[in-house]
């Protein structure tokens, strides 16, 4: 628990100093995906113990690098395309020491993470005057449902979840952690409103609490996919970045899976749209 806090009295300022960035320089929102998704491949890589076949965790970390930095001025599928391309013709030329098993843990792996983390950064520029809001919501909606689950399950968790692949998660946690991101996202957001944006956006907030709440059961979906891949490869977390919670997939590996389904939400259903 000691170890948690101190980790988040560290990295919650940091967090937040990339937000302030983006408000100024959205570029920032494109330079911290690629860290976290380089980061997040290159320990997937070394859980499924591929990261020492070089020919293939090679390219897939440039391309977690290439396409956050690159997506906003290059059609991703030229990006995906090339890359796809590389891949495959490292397994063609390498077959006799590369499996298509090892090949397929990485190359799906890669493109999930990168191209789902990206999304933020497809949403940033869409809406680029509120980059700030977008890059604290898409990180905060995944976090604070764990935060939520993570002391709702220790005080009251009773009925386990899934036992076989997260041990300590709770059908009480997930509740708890819903009911804990719908009110905290609902305060940041008029906060942001209010204080940041000066009123001069309005808020949906029915929009924002049903985006909220499908997010929170979804952060829980990819959490419980990402632990069903340590389960199977028998490791206890991807990394040791961050002491008390693992490596930098471990923290991000419900918010590759809630950025998709925000993108998309917001737009059909905004959350902010300017005041007239």
């Amino acid at each position: 628990m000691l170890k948690r806090i101190l980790t988040a009295v560290f990295g919650v300022p940091l967090v937040f100093a990339f937000v302030v960035m983006s408000a100024y320089a959205p570029i920032a929102v494109d330079v911290a995906i690629a860290i976290v998704c380089s980061v997040s491949v290159g320990e997937f890589a070394h859980a499924t113990r591929t990261l020492r076949q070089y020919q293939l965790s090679i390219p897939s970390i440039i391309f977690a690098v290439a396409y956050p930095m690159l997506v906003s001025y290059v059609s991703g599928i030229i990006i995906l395309y090339a890359y796809t391309a590389v891949m495959m013709s490292v397994l063609i030329l390498f077959h006799k020491k590369i499996s298509f098993k090892e090949f397929a843990y990485i190359y799906s792996m890669t493109v999930i993470i990168t191209l789902f983390l990206s999304t933020l950064i497809l949403t940033k520029n869409a809406d680029s005057s509120h980059s700030a809001f977008y890059f604290l919501f898409f990180l905060g909606l995944p976090w604070l449902a764990d935060i939520g689950a993570y002391f709702t399950g220790s005080l009251v968790g009773r009925h386990k979840l899934c036992p076989k692949i997260s041990p300590k998660k709770t059908i009480e946690g997930v509740i708890g952690g819903t009911v804990v991101c719908v009110l905290a996202t609902c305060l940041l957001t008029w906060i942001f409103a209010d204080f940041i944006y000066n009123k001069t956006v309005t808020v949906n907030y029915i929009n924002l609490a049903v985006l909220t709440f499908i997010g929170s059961l979804f952060s829980v979906l990819g959490d419980l996919s990402f632990s069903l891949v340590k389960r199977a490869f028998e490791i206890k977390d991807y990394g040791s970045i961050f002491p008390g919670h693992g490596g930098m997939l471990d923290r991000f590996d419900s918010v590759v899976f809630v950025s998709p389904l925000i993108m998309i939400f917001i737009s059909y259903f905004p959350i902010l749209t300017p005041v007239q």
